[in-house]
């Protein structure tokens, strides 16, 4: 019997008046820690694996690009980025703009961008297997206009003053 997420829900503690924040900041630490978990054997954490992902896909890529495409603080992308490279996972060089950073996949880092995924795409399985074929494909969707209208919302703002 497939595990669907509405009897997931129905299983929960029951939530009143959760704003949309708190709601995708629970969901986001449960479905990363679901993925650290089935990424363990490979060492990488979900970040991580997102990481190398981003930089193959991009063959080279400056940070504050990597950080406003990923909608990720510079700050903890710096974190998170120099773990990869003491593994030796990643390479940077300074760029043409004054201080920027360019980052690109070591061979090592492409193989461990390889062996990982597998568990990548088990954790993707599974999560799709619970979700359903229609969550699954319209959950990216609402993600990426969520998202959207945060960076909109972000442009418009004022002064935040309390009358």
């Amino acid at each position: 019997m497939a595990l669907r997420a509405e009897h997931v829900v129905e299983r929960l503690a029951p939530r009143v008046d959760q704003s949309p924040c708190a709601a995708l900041r629970a969901a986001n630490r449960a479905v990363t820690q679901f993925y650290d978990l089935v990424l363990a054997p490979t060492g990488l954490k979900a970040t991580q694996f997102v990481a190398l992902q981003t930089i193959d896909e991009a063959g080279e890529i400056a940070q504050c690009d990597f950080a406003r495409n990923r909608a990720v603080a510079v700050e903890t992308l710096s974190r998170r980025l120099s773990g990869l490279r003491s593994k030796g996972y990643i390479q940077v060089r300074t760029g043409d703009r004054h201080g920027e950073h360019i980052y690109r996949l070591t061979e090592k880092g492409r193989q461990a961008l390889l062996n990982a995924a597998p568990y990548w795409e088990r954790a993707q399985e599974r999560l799709r297997r619970v979700l359903g074929e229609n969550d699954w494909h319209v959950m990216p969707q609402v993600l990426d206009r969520i998202r959207a209208a945060a960076l909109h919302a972000e442009e418009l703002r004022t002064v935040n003053q309390l009358h």
